[in-house]
């Protein structure tokens, strides 16, 4: 799963070719004896963390071998290419997973956390939209269901939001467990006893089991994920705890980045409480508020004051169904004539990033966003910006917020609309940003490269393709790398007086991606 503004930072496929010598000389003195010592386990060991990001130990390991040699039929010395086969494919890498991950979890885990939730309470029905919620690295559901039952207990006490639930772990096994939302005595643990008048009114007893209620169940939205591939969307709350002590000291930056990153600004993120103090990002800055340490996510336009969600972005559009891509014009339809000189006419009409810029600093340009749709809704589809009282900047700037706010509705048609009067880089780019945010990710990528052409200085495309790049090959991925960092150079060098493309990246500098960049390069 991977939307949100997120980075595919990794791919169960990247760099299949490692070998044993490259493995041999980057032993960590963490290595068990027993696996540097079997060419199979050190493979497994190497290649698990770079997929997963995991460190394994020696009896997963050698459980996981076993079960490779029972399903291939031969050792991997007989038959490496099998191995690797069930390490690059997707649905096998859910199921091995269940010898990997450990799936201790109970209903209501360091309660801290959900204290603290009810204190936000009166925050949420502020947000005019429902919360956006994931429980990430899940287990078998129980914190899942512990935050969804906590908000509808308190909906029906008269608080008024609505809320919705992502939850996923790696470990398939887990999210078929946490679907069937039965569980054994040994979820419920004096740790959450504080919260039993919570779950009396959703565990139903069945005799040794307890079942959670229906209405909780059809709340959360289970599905199995690999972490280290970023997330499918933006979030208000993300909870992933206990989790970082499994991750290489490498791969925990790449798993906090993709958090962050998955973050609405001001939002919130949980860890467990004896790894809060080792987490440090530029993004996030670390509260303390009823008597619990957690981080929040920094605005593009300072920090704020006090632990409060301060959103600006709109409420989806229920039942909203994503927009057809526009249809091909070509020479030899019937289009009139009129149609096609409106095309002609309206080309090059001037986009600046620094009046876009400027345009979001103000209620980060919902107002603006929202005189240009005005505009746009009496219009014809070939009515072109020459009838309007609006700039092209501003039409673009409407584009960046309605993407922001995944309102990808809006979003299609003012971009449609911006098509026929600039097809300049910016608009190129959006284009890209469009499908990008969608999943398009082949069509995404050769409208990134487009505006790359159009401009070598515009470094926010050079970055989507870098970031697209982590699905093919380790030299082509560390090749699209460099040229991002290269375009990041040349504005900084060429251009210090124009450096607004961040407008473009959810007001973050360039600086910042060029750490993300070198950091993938390590």
């Amino acid at each position: 799963m991977v939307k949100s503004g997120q980075n595919l930072l990794i791919s169960e496929g990247t760099d299949r070719n490692c070998s044993f010598e490259k493995a041999a000389n980057d032993t960590s003195p963490e290595l068990p004896s027993d696996v540097l010592s079997n060419p199979a386990l050190l493979f497994l060991y190497y290649r698990i963390e770079q997929i997963l990001g995991i460190k394994a130990g020696s009896e997963a390991l050698k459980n996981l071998n076993s079960y490779i040699e029972e399903t291939c039929g031969a050792a991997f010395i007989e038959n490496p290419a099998a191995y690797e086969y069930l390490l690059t494919s997707r649905e096998h890498i859910f199921n091995i997973s269940k010898f990997l991950t450990v799936n201790e979890t109970y209903f209501f885990r360091e309660g801290v956390h959900f204290e603290l939730l009810v204190n936000l309470l009166p925050e949420f029905a502020n947000l005019k939209r429902p919360v956006q919620i994931c429980s990430a690295a899940v287990s078998i559901g129980c914190e899942a269901y512990s935050i969804a039952m906590l908000l509808d207990y308190h909906q029906k006490k008269g608080f008024d939001f609505d809320f919705i639930i992502d939850a996923f772990d790696v470990n398939v096994q887990a999210i078929e467990t946490a679907k069937n939302a039965r569980y054994t005595s040994n979820t419920l643990r004096t740790d959450g006893a504080s919260w039993k008048y919570i779950l009396d009114c959703y565990l139903i007893q069945d005799r040794n089991e307890y079942i959670v209620s229906q209405n909780i169940r059809r709340k959360v939205r289970f599905f199995p994920h690999n972490i280290m591939r970023g997330f499918e969307r933006h979030y208000d709350i993300i909870f992933f705890r206990n989790s970082l002590i499994y991750f290489s000291s490498k791969n925990r930056l790449i798993v906090i980045n993709n958090l962050a990153e998955s973050l609405f600004n001001n939002g919130i993120l949980f860890l467990g409480i004896t790894e809060t103090a080792s987490v440090k990002h530029p993004l996030l800055i670390n509260r303390y508020h009823s008597d619990v340490f957690y981080f929040q996510k920094t605005g593009a336009c300072g920090l704020p004051e006090k632990p409060v969600f301060s959103y600006t972005y709109s409420e989806p559009e229920k039942n909203e169904q994503l927009p057809q891509k526009p249809p091909v014009v070509r020479e030899n339809t019937s289009v009139s004539k009129e149609i096609k000189e409106t095309y002609t006419r309206s080309k090059d009409i001037p986009v600046d990033c620094m009046e876009i810029s400027d345009i979001l600093k103000t209620d980060d340009g919902k107002s603006n966003a929202e005189n240009v749709l005005s505009k746009l809704e009496n219009l014809n589809q070939f009515s072109d910006i020459n009838s309007l009282d609006i700039t092209g900047s501003q039409i673009a700037a409407s584009a960046v917020y309605y993407l922001h706010t995944e309102n990808f509705s809006n979003a299609d048609r003012i971009i449609k609309f911006l098509e026929k009067s600039n097809s300049g880089t910016f608009t190129k780019f959006l284009l890209g940003e469009y499908n990008f945010l969608r999943g398009i990710f082949d069509e995404a990528e050769k409208q990134f490269h487009e505006a790359s052409v159009k401009d070598k200085f515009f470094w926010p495309a050079f970055y989507r393709i870098a970031g697209l790049a982590a699905e093919g090959n380790q030299t082509r991925y560390e090749y699209k790398i460099k040229k991002a960092i290269e375009s990041i150079e040349l504005v900084q060098k060429e251009l210090p007086a124009q450096r607004h493309y961040e407008c473009f990246m959810g007001g973050f500098s360039p600086d910042y991606f060029r750490r993300i960049l070198e950091r993938k390069l390590l």
